[in-house]
């Protein structure tokens, strides 16, 4: 009972400013508790967005003939792997057609070779029949038997050796004649899909002008022509077929005609002026009009 008394005497005794004092405090208090309470919302708000995460766009990716589904980096990484290996591929394929090309070279001037040594070997072999055109084998029987018939078994194994020689450079110049013209009808082929896909405005029809030209123009032979055919050289004769006709436009060009001569204008004499006064050239009649004028002006 006591302690009750003094706290209401104590209440009494506190001024006007310490009330207001304990009420800012208890307004503290209360803003203290709702930070906590709003704090507390905003982290599980928070957590349940961290619980809530996006999953990244995943591209369209085509890789050997299947479609996946794969993170946007990985996809211009497995692009770059896919160019790198094309380039790879395309490199090893040129690599093998220029070994296939030097393999066929070596083997055509193998090929060559043999046959200057198969002309050779020929050369001798004739110079060797040659001493024995104009012997007369029954008087050199008569006479020598025994040299007779070495002569004769030397000169049939001279033209054994002559034929065999001859059949091989048959048979392999028919060979390389085959490879020239497959080599011939591979660079015409190569030629006309160079021609077809990087000359513009080529046509059969434009083909045969450039292959008129460059036989009526530059001087080659139509055959010669066919053998020397490349796409390097194609485009050098597409290009001067058309520098030639841009020249034989600009040749035949008609020049400006020059304004046709007008005639002189005529200068026609001036007439004569009437005469003034009195003169003895007028008529009768104006004389007197003149006269009677004159009079008038002196009246």
């Amino acid at each position: 009972m006591q302690e009750a008394l003094t706290a209401v005497a104590d209440a009494q005794a506190m001024p006007a400013g310490g009330e207001q004092q304990q009420n800012a405090a208890n307004a503290g208090d209360v803003a203290e508790t709702e930070l906590e309470n709003n704090t507390e919302v905003v982290e599980g708000e928070e957590g349940e967005g961290e619980g809530e995460q996006l999953e990244p766009e995943l591209a369209d990716v085509e890789y050997e003939g299947k479609a996946y589904k794969l993170p946007p980096e990985l996809k211009d990484a497995l692009l770059r792997t896919a160019d790198y290996t094309r380039k790879t591929q395309e490199v090893a394929e040129q690599r093998k057609s220029v070994e296939a090309k030097m393999a066929e070279a070596q083997a055509n001037y193998q090929t060559s070779q043999e046959v200057i040594e198969a002309r050779s070997v020929i050369h001798s072999i004739d110079s060797q029949l040659k001493q024995y055109e104009n012997v007369n084998w029954q008087q050199f029987v008569n006479e020598d038997p025994m040299s007779a018939q070495a002569s004769w078994i030397q000169y049939q194994q001279l033209q054994q050796q002559r034929g065999q020689v001859a059949q091989y450079l048959d048979k392999t110049q028919a060979d390389l004649s085959e490879k020239a013209k497959l080599a011939t009808e591979n660079r015409l082929r190569e030629t006309r899909a160079f021609a077809e896909k990087e000359l513009t405005g080529w046509t059969p029809d434009l083909d045969n002008k450039i292959t008129d030209f460059a036989t009526k123009e530059l001087g080659f032979e139509r055959d010669s022509l066919r053998q020397q055919y490349t796409p390097q050289v194609y485009k050098t004769l597409y290009l001067a077929h058309i520098g030639h006709l841009a020249l034989q436009k600009q040749t035949a060009a008609p020049k400006p005609s020059a304004p046709a001569a007008q005639p002189l204008n005529k200068v026609t004499a001036r007439a004569n002026p009437p005469p003034s006064g009195l003169d003895d050239r007028l008529s009768a009649d104006e004389w007197l009009k003149r006269r009677q004028a004159q009079l008038a002006k002196r009246g």
